[in-house]
């Protein structure tokens, strides 16, 4: 029982509070739009202006105090998500991960926090499936770039909402490609013509490139952590009543140390009892 009792955690991965970044569907240094048709559903935020406005069904914030506060929240967002464990950690080098097969089945990923020492793609036009409710965290050190024609789908209950992507260098999505989650990136993140993007291209202090794209923040904000987007199943960590609210799930074998516990001492005490009884 005393091993039982010391026995590690393992705890979900888990979104990070993104502060007034929550809203932005683009937030940048710099943003780059020279052609009509953008569409942005959520805020825009920037120093630089583009040269072609988008359409934008949310709030422009152009380097004032709301801007300014969601570039702090998106370090720390960026911070909470590279301290978080690795659930699967990929051999060191480039990565491809519609073809990968280390993880598991090529192209399907569950819950977890995924870390790459290299690059990372979505190549040859592939998918991949994010399946499973819960969070998931790709971490790269190098960039991130996604094919043409390539998508990022979500079943069994995941949500675009609760994906993240922290690249350590450039971000470039693939014209005519269905991408999701969230991308922090201050390297910059350069967007291919006619790209679905249900979540946020964050790169505060660097440059957002767009050409005639949809980028939709607003099915996700008032929290990724809490809220439910329409037409998907946004999960949150459960919290255990009674405990501070942490974010992160209980461990999977706490019930059963508890219920051990609970029989030794129910055991000590009837061998207490039967002791007193053979006294007398």
């Amino acid at each position: 029982m005393a091993v039982l009792m010391t026995a590690p955690s393992v705890y979900a991965a888990t979104p990070p509070p993104l502060g007034m970044a929550d809203s932005f569907s683009i937030l940048s240094g710099t943003y780059s739009n020279t052609t009509s048709g953008t569409t942005i559903n959520g805020d825009l935020g920037y120093t630089t202006p583009p040269a072609t406005s988008p359409t934008v069904n949310g709030t422009t914030h152009v380097a004032d105090a709301t801007y300014n506060q969601a570039g702090i929240d998106q370090g720390t967002a960026l911070s909470a998500l590279n301290s978080q464990p690795c659930t699967f950690t990929f051999a060191p080098g480039a990565i491809d991960l519609a073809s990968d097969t280390t993880h598991g089945v090529a192209g399907v990923y569950a819950p977890g926090v995924y870390c790459i020492s290299g690059a990372a793609s979505i190549g040859g036009g592939g998918t991949i499936t994010l399946t499973g409710s819960g969070t998931y965290i790709f971490r790269m050190t190098g960039a991130l770039t996604t094919t043409a024609n390539s998508v990022v789908a979500v079943a069994g209950g995941a949500s675009a909402c609760n994906v993240w992507w922290t690249p350590g260098a450039a971000t470039t999505l693939g014209a005519n490609s269905t991408f999701g989650g969230t991308d922090i990136d201050a390297s910059g993140i350069t967007i291919g013509n006619s790209v679905i993007w249900t979540g946020r291209a964050l790169a505060f202090g660097g440059t957002v490139s767009t050409d005639s794209d949809t980028i939709s923040s607003s099915a996700c904000a008032t929290s990724s952590s809490t809220s439910t987007s329409t037409g998907t199943n946004l999960s949150a960590v459960p919290k255990t009543p009674g405990l501070p609210n942490t974010g992160q799930s209980q461990p999977a074998h706490t019930s059963s140390i508890k219920d051990l516990a609970f029989l030794g001492i129910f055991s000590a005490g009837m061998m207490l009892v039967r002791a007193v009884r053979k006294r007398a």
